[in-house]
């Protein structure tokens, strides 16, 4: 197996107990963090690239409230998943505690190397994805946008014209579209190119 589970965290106050120095939990790989929307598939996308059934799986919106790192063995790289952002019946003052909480660890982690923005491949980027990209930016976090789902596009033209639009958007949002991925956990479409993206 490629993937191993290392650790959860589930409050800013733990988060000093992850590190030493670059090393997380004696690991030293740098991470790699996956941000997205609620049920827009970080679990399935891990799952996938690390070749094992490390990260649970839920069609409940908002289920994951802690960050779960994997060691992603063959890329040599940990994998921070993180809480996802925007489910509406999550209580607002519970989604500013995991805003908060996740803008903490992204400021705690010396080794971060870049952040995976992952964004459903039918929509957007939303309002809240455009946020957390100005935020990751504001932060000097690289960023990598992969469009999930991308198999639940199902004609020719649709993928065309939702690569057209999403490119306009990433644009007006002041970055280069040419290096976003395009894949599905499902069909497999786009993982190994990703996949040798990340491992390099």
């Amino acid at each position: 197996m490629s993937g191993q589970f290392v650790v959860t965290v589930g409050a800013i106050e733990n988060l000093e107990r992850l590190f030493s120095g670059k090393n997380l939990k004696g690991q030293p790989q740098p991470r790699i963090a996956m941000v997205g929307r609620s049920n827009v598939g970080k679990s399935s996308l891990i799952n996938s690239l690390l070749e094992s059934k490390v990260a649970q799986v839920s069609n409940q919106p908002g289920k994951t409230r802690c960050i779960h790192f994997y060691l992603w063995k063959e890329a040599k790289k940990v994998i921070a998943d993180l809480p996802g952002y925007g489910y509406a019946r999550t209580a607002q003052t519970e989604r500013d505690r995991w805003a908060e909480f996740i803008n903490a660890y992204l400021r705690a982690d010396e080794n971060l190397e870049a952040a995976l923005v992952l964004l459903d491949a039918r929509h957007g980027p939303t309002r809240l994805d455009e946020q957390a990209i100005r935020f990751l930016s504001f932060e000097g976090i690289p960023v990598t946008f992969v469009f999930t789902k991308f198999d639940q596009l199902k004609s020719q033209s649709e993928r065309a014209q939702r690569k057209r639009e999403a490119s306009q958007a990433l644009r007006d949002l002041g970055f280069d579209p040419e290096g976003a991925h395009w894949v599905s956990s499902r069909s497999g479409d786009g993982l190994k190119k990703l996949a040798a993206f990340l491992s390099r």
